[in-house]
């Protein structure tokens, strides 16, 4: 009788196999709606952060225009349209990665996006969001000579910012511009790096995730 009481007391007190799979299975899900929701909180930063970007960049682009008697410069939103954002707001027409001196005062001019941070190699995504917005040295967009790096601006998830002339805008040759908006167009491709796509009828048809300066 002892030993069958023994035995029970034993069963009673362990976890059977079938347990052990329940509670590793709780576990688990309960890990992946803690991951999801970092996820989330961590996307929700990065939106904020890439709105603020876009802000003072519109607000830098805006005070260009000013200077430079309501002239913008030509971008259509593609990968190189992200060095000419650079090279308006930073003052470097050049392309070094220093702002230009002033031909008249020989002083160095100011870029008109204060903030922008330096940064030789995004290893990760918490550098980035320390500029604001960041610069890194670009592979080779499409179009630009051979062995030639630019500066471009990235947002939060490591994407180059794209800039458009608006559509009341005209370049250099007379072309207007494919903006949404009357004037540029400044804008991040979001999270899903995807967008700035155009319809048969021509019009934008950029991702609703993207963030940029006429939502």
């Amino acid at each position: 009788m002892k030993t069958e009481r023994a035995k029970k007391g034993n069963i009673s007190a362990g976890f059977t196999l079938v347990e052990v799979f329940v509670v590793m299975a709780i576990l688990a899900i309960l890990a992946t709606m803690g991951w999801q929701a970092s996820g989330l909180i961590n996307n929700r930063q990065m939106n904020k952060t890439a709105e603020l970007q876009v802000s003072q960049m519109e607000v830098g682009m805006n005070a260009y225009r000013i200077d430079n008697g309501e002239e913008l410069p030509a971008g259509d939103g593609d990968v190189w349209s992200s060095h000419v954002l650079y090279t308006t707001l930073n003052c470097d027409a050049d392309g070094d990665g220093n702002p230009d001196t002033d031909p008249k005062t020989q002083e160095v001019r100011e870029p008109y996006c204060d903030g922008i941070t330096p940064i030789a190699d995004i290893k990760n995504q918490s550098e980035v969001l320390n500029g604001i917005p960041a610069i890194k040295m670009s592979l080779k967009p499409k179009g630009a000579p051979k062995k030639k790096k630019l500066f471009v601006l990235l947002d939060p998830w490591g994407t180059p910012y794209r800039y458009r002339m608006g559509y009341e805008m005209r370049d250099e040759k007379g072309k207007t511009g494919k903006g949404v908006n009357p004037d540029f167009d400044i804008f991040s491709l979001g999270v899903d790096a995807s967008g700035n796509g155009l319809s048969n009828e021509g019009k934008n048809e950029d991702n609703i995730s993207n963030i940029r300066s006429w939502r």
